[in-house]
């Protein structure tokens, strides 16, 4: 089960997104504006952020930017419904895991969804290899040196 934020000036389609996402099983925060959203990422672990393009103040884009500050990893899918080429080739670039178009289909969350967590499952499952074969590395001139302390006391 992951933390879904989802962030929309439009309580509405909020509601919607929270309804849905919740029915696949996950747990859902809501944000209607990009300060929100910046607030509660900073207060809880969220696994993937789903935000409007275009809100008032501050754009999903702007909150992109700011989240992958704080966080550069972070799963983040912009949904708009004032979808161009460029602005989803710039977002892309920019680093956001995806880009839907309003009203999103819902299957179409679901498969990029779906496609973002395991993404957020296999980086989690390599760090972990990562740290188990340092802890190795690191553990391997030890048992040389026990061995080699071994080997002495037994010739005493």
């Amino acid at each position: 089960m992951a933390q879904v934020l989802v962030i929309d000036d439009d309580a509405t389609y909020r509601s919607i997104l929270r309804e849905f996402i919740e029915k696949a099983g996950h747990s859902v925060i809501e944000a209607e504006n990009a300060d929100d959203g910046v607030s509660i990422f900073l207060k809880e672990k969220i696994d993937l952020v789903i935000s409007d393009l275009m809100m008032p103040v501050k754009s999903g884009m702007d909150l992109l930017h700011e989240l992958q500050r704080i966080d550069p990893k972070v799963l983040f899918i912009l949904v708009t419904g004032y979808p161009t080429i460029d602005t989803a080739t710039e977002s892309i670039k920019a680093g956001a895991y995806d880009f839907l178009v309003k009203p999103v289909e819902m299957n179409q969350l679901t498969a990029v969804m779906k496609r973002a967590l395991k993404t957020l499952e296999l980086k989690s499952n390599l760090t972990t290899i990562r740290g188990v074969n340092v802890a190795l590395l690191l553990s391997v001139p030890l048992w040389i040196f026990a061995g080699y302390m071994v080997k002495v006391l037994l010739m005493d």
